[in-house]
C-alpha cells in the first residue's frame, strides 16, 4: 500500500466504506422506557434548552459540557436527531484524525496512515464498550488530539484538548494529564510545556466563569464530591461494603473476556515494539516516544478503571491505548522491519478486532439491517413526552428509571431535581426526592411500587412514595407508567 494510484484508490474505498457503516452505527437511540444512560443526557439536555440550571434545578452526575454540547446540537433535525448524530460523528472524525497525524509524524506513508487512521481506527474507538451518546468518547478524540498537537508543535491547543475533558469526562483528566506529560518529555519538549498550561488553564478559567454566571459552579463541585463516594459504592447488594468486594467490583471489568482481548492484544503490541529490542533500536526517536505515551495511556487506563471503573462501558478508557497502539504497530512495522505495506495493512486488520474487544458481527449488521426502524424511533418522541404533551403545563417530579426527552415542555417545570432514582443512589437522594416530592403538581411512576431490592434505604424510599401517592394524589395508568396528579389540583 504505497502512494500509487491505486494503492490511494483502495484507501479511498475501504475508508469510505467504513465511514458508512460508522454513520449508521451512531443514530442516536430512541428509548421510551428505563431510558437508560443516553436518554438521561438528552433529557437533561431539554432542561437546560428549556432555561433550567443544570445540578441546581435537574441533576445528573455528569459533567456540563456534555449537556451544554448535546443541548446546541438537538436545536437540528427532527427530534434533534440529525444534531446529536453529527455531533457523535464529529467525535470520531476528530479521534480518527489524530490517529492519521500520529502515525504521519511516525513515518508512514499517507496512505496506510488513512486506512490506519480513518479505515481501522475508528473500529478500535467506538469498540465493544462503547455505546451511542457515550460520555468518554470526547474524552477519547480530545486526547488523542492533545498527542496529535504535541506531535505538530502546537502545545496551547493540547492543553485546551486536556482542559475540556475536565468538563467532559473529568474521571479520565489525569490519565490524559500523565499522556500529554510523557509526549512533552518523552519529545524533550519542556519549553512547551509552560503553554501546555496555559491552554489547560485557560479553559478551566472561561468554564469557571461560565458555571458562576449560570449559577452552576457550587452544584458542579458537589457533584464531584458525589461522583468519587458513588465510585466507591456497592451497585450489587448493600452488603457489598467490604474492601476486597469494593476491589472486585472494579477488577471485575478488567477480567471480563472483551476487555482482557482489549489488554491482552495491546500489551502484546507493547511488548513486541519495545525501544530495547535491537530490532527497534532501528526506528527513529518520535517512535520511541509513541511507545512510551501507549504504555503510559495503558497503565493510566488501568489505574483509572481499578479504581473508579462500575460498569462495563467504563472499559472505554482503555480504546485510548488500544487506538495508539494500532498506529504504534503500523509504525513499527513500516521503520523496523522489510515487510511491505500491503502486509502491513493486513496486520493490522489482525490486530483490529481484539484491540474493538471482539465485537460480534451481528452488532454491525443490524445497523443496517434495522436502519428503518431505528431512524423511524429517533425521529419521533417518545412515550412519556407524548403524553406530558397532551396535558397543561405543571411542576413534575420522576420516581423510577423514565424521563421526557423530547422538546415540547419548556413550560413545564421539574420539583425534585433528582429525576431519577436507583437502588444503588446515596440515600440523601431518596430523603431529598422525598422531601419534595408533595410539592409536585405531577408525578411520573415508571417504577413498580411493590418492588423488593437489596438495597433497604431504596426499598424504604418505595415505600414513602407509596405512601404519599396514596396520601396526597389521583393515579391512573398510561402506556405502563403510573401518572399521578395532586388532590390539590383536581
Amino acid at each position: 500500500m504505497t502512494n500509487s494510484r491505486s494503492g490511494v484508490f483502495v484507501v479511498s474505498v475501504l475508508v469510505t466504506l467504513t465511514w458508512l457503516l460508522l454513520a449508521l452505527f451512531t443514530i442516536p437511540r430512541a428509548i421510551s422506557r428505563d431510558v437508560g444512560d443516553y436518554g438521561f443526557f438528552t433529557g437533561i439536555a431539554e432542561r437546560l434548552r428549556a432555561g433550567d440550571v443544570l445540578y441546581v434545578q435537574v441533576w445528573d452526575n455528569k459533567d456540563p459540557l456534555v449537556f451544554y454540547s448535546l443541548a446546541i446540537a438537538r436545536t437540528l433535525g427532527p427530534n434533534g436527531v440529525i444534531g446529536a448524530w453529527l455531533l457523535e460523528i464529529l467525535w470520531v472524525v476528530a479521534a480518527a484524525t489524530a490517529l492519521y497525524v500520529i502515525a504521519r509524524f511516525q513515518r508512514v506513508s499517507r496512505p496506510l496512515a488513512a486506512y490506519v487512521g480513518f479505515g481501522l481506527g475508528p473500529f478500535v474507538i467506538l469498540g465493544v464498550a462503547y455505546f451511542m451518546g457515550s460520555t468518554h468518547l470526547p474524552a477519547i478524540a480530545l486526547t488523542l488530539m492533545c498527542i496529535a498537537c504535541i506531535y505538530s508543535r502546537h502545545p496551547v491547543v493540547a492543553g485546551i484538548s486536556v482542559g475540556l475533558i475536565i468538563f467532559f469526562k473529568l474521571v479520565l483528566a489525569p490519565m490524559a494529564i500523565v499522556i500529554a506529560m510523557t509526549a512533552l518529555f518523552a519529545l524533550k519538549r519542556r519549553t512547551d510545556l509552560r503553554w501546555f498550561v496555559l491552554g489547560v488553564g485557560s479553559v478551566i478559567a472561561a468554564m469557571s466563569v461560565v458555571l458562576l454566571v449560570r449559577g452552576e459552579i457550587v452544584g458542579f463541585a458537589e457533584t464531584q464530591i458525589h461522583n468519587v463516594l458513588y465510585s466507591q459504592s456497592p451497585i450489587v447488594t448493600a452488603e457489598q461494603s467490604g474492601l476486597l468486594q469494593k476491589i472486585a467490583q472494579h477488577i471485575v471489568i478488567l477480567v471480563n473476556p472483551q476487555v482482557a482481548a482489549i489488554e491482552f492484544t495491546t500489551l502484546a503490541i507493547v511488548v513486541l515494539t519495545a525501544p530495547w529490542w535491537s530490532r527497534s533500536k532501528l526506528q527513529n526517536g518520535s517512535t520511541s516516544v509513541l511507545w512510551w505515551i501507549t504504555a503510559s495511556g495503558f497503565t493510566g487506563a488501568v489505574a483509572v478503571i481499578g479504581v473508579t471503573g462500575k460498569w462495563f462501558h467504563h472499559a472505554q478508557a482503555l480504546h485510548i491505548p488500544a487506538a495508539l497502539s494500532l498506529v504504534l504497530l503500523a509504525s513499527w512495522l513500516v521503520n523496523a522491519t522489510t515487510i511491505r505495506s500491503l502486509f502491513i495493512a493486513g496486520l493490522c486488520v489482525l490486530v483490529t478486532y481484539p484491540l474493538a474487544g471482539l465485537p460480534q458481527p451481528s452488532l454491525y449488521a443490524a445497523a443496517v439491517t434495522k436502519l428503518p426502524n431505528r431512524w423511524e424511533q429517533a425521529t419521533s418522541p417518545d412515550t412519556l413526552t407524548s403524553i406530558l404533551r397532551e396535558r397543561s403545563p405543571a411542576s413534575v417530579s420522576f420516581v423510577g428509571e423514565t424521563i421526557p426527552q423530547a422538546s415540547g415542555l419548556e413550560k413545564w417545570t421539574i420539583a425534585c431535581r433528582h429525576i431519577a432514582q436507583r437502588p444503588f443512589n446515596p440515600e440523601e437522594v431518596f430523603d431529598e426526592t422525598l422531601e419534595c416530592l408533595p410539592s409536585s403538581e405531577v408525578v411520573v411512576v415508571s417504577q413498580a411500587l411493590d418492588v423488593t431490592t437489596n438495597f433497604p434505604a431504596y426499598d424504604a424510599f418505595i415505600a414513602g412514595v407509596r405512601g404519599t401517592l396514596d396520601a396526597g394524589f389521583v393515579c391512573e395508568e398510561n402506556a405502563g407508567l403510573l401518572i399521578c396528579e395532586s388532590r390539590q389540583g383536581v
